[in-house]
Protein backbone atom coordinates (compact mmCIF):
# COMPACT_ATOMS: atom_id res chain seq x y z
CA UNK A 1 0.00 0.00 0.00
CA UNK A 2 1.80 2.99 -1.43
CA UNK A 3 1.65 6.40 1.54
CA UNK A 4 0.09 9.30 0.56
CA UNK A 5 2.64 11.40 2.92
CA UNK A 6 4.96 14.12 1.10
CA UNK A 7 8.72 12.82 0.36
CA UNK A 8 10.67 14.52 3.17
CA UNK A 9 13.81 15.91 1.92
CA UNK A 10 16.93 14.11 3.53
CA UNK A 11 19.86 16.20 2.28
CA UNK A 12 21.34 18.54 4.31
CA UNK A 13 21.73 22.18 3.09
CA UNK A 14 24.94 24.01 3.75
CA UNK A 15 24.70 27.66 5.14
CA UNK A 16 26.20 30.24 6.85
CA UNK A 17 25.50 32.78 9.53
CA UNK A 18 25.11 36.50 9.10
CA UNK A 19 28.87 37.06 10.95
CA UNK A 20 30.51 34.63 7.49
CA UNK A 21 28.78 36.47 5.08
CA UNK A 22 31.42 38.26 2.60
CA UNK A 23 30.32 41.01 -0.06
CA UNK A 24 30.46 40.10 -3.86
CA UNK A 25 28.72 37.85 -5.99
CA UNK A 26 28.53 34.33 -4.82
CA UNK A 27 25.97 32.06 -4.15
CA UNK A 28 25.75 31.81 -0.63
CA UNK A 29 22.44 30.43 1.59
CA UNK A 30 21.77 31.73 4.55
CA UNK A 31 18.99 30.39 7.19
CA UNK A 32 17.22 32.99 8.71
CA UNK A 33 13.91 33.96 11.41
CA UNK A 34 12.08 37.05 9.37
CA UNK A 35 11.29 38.85 12.86
CA UNK A 36 9.53 42.33 12.04
CA UNK A 37 8.78 43.39 8.58
CA UNK A 38 6.79 46.91 8.06
CA UNK A 39 5.53 48.96 5.29
CA UNK A 40 8.07 52.44 4.70
CA UNK A 41 6.38 55.48 4.57
CA UNK A 42 7.23 59.36 3.63
CA UNK A 43 5.22 61.05 6.20
CA UNK A 44 6.73 64.21 3.80
CA UNK A 45 4.77 63.71 0.67
CA UNK A 46 1.60 62.27 1.98
CA UNK A 47 2.63 58.87 3.20
CA UNK A 48 3.96 57.94 -0.12
CA UNK A 49 5.28 54.23 0.06
CA UNK A 50 8.70 53.89 -0.18
CA UNK A 51 9.05 50.18 0.18
CA UNK A 52 9.56 47.26 3.03
CA UNK A 53 11.87 47.59 5.92
CA UNK A 54 12.54 44.11 7.49
CA UNK A 55 14.69 42.54 10.23
CA UNK A 56 16.34 38.99 10.10
CA UNK A 57 17.84 36.87 13.15
CA UNK A 58 20.46 34.40 12.83
CA UNK A 59 20.99 31.49 15.15
CA UNK A 60 23.98 32.85 16.04
CA UNK A 61 23.38 34.16 19.41
CA UNK A 62 25.65 34.21 22.88
CA UNK A 63 24.39 34.13 26.25
CA UNK A 64 25.71 36.48 28.85
CA UNK A 65 23.69 35.57 31.30
CA UNK A 66 20.76 34.14 32.65
CA UNK A 67 18.82 37.67 31.42
CA UNK A 68 21.10 39.12 28.80
CA UNK A 69 21.47 37.92 25.17
CA UNK A 70 24.18 39.40 23.16
CA UNK A 71 23.20 39.66 19.13
CA UNK A 72 26.79 40.35 17.73
CA UNK A 73 26.97 40.14 14.09
CA UNK A 74 23.27 37.63 14.03
CA UNK A 75 20.65 40.95 13.41
CA UNK A 76 20.51 42.08 9.84
CA UNK A 77 18.26 45.20 8.77
CA UNK A 78 17.09 45.12 5.05
CA UNK A 79 15.17 47.29 2.94
CA UNK A 80 12.97 46.38 -0.13
CA UNK A 81 11.89 49.35 -2.63
CA UNK A 82 8.90 50.19 -3.42
CA UNK A 83 9.35 49.31 -7.39
CA UNK A 84 10.43 45.33 -5.66
CA UNK A 85 8.04 45.11 -3.22
CA UNK A 86 5.41 43.47 -5.23
CA UNK A 87 7.63 40.62 -5.69
CA UNK A 88 7.71 39.64 -2.43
Amino acid sequence: MASSAAPVANAAVAYSTFESLRLGRAAQSVVARLIRFWDSRNINKNGEFMGITILLLDELLRIISNLFLLFLDSVIHGFIPANRASHY
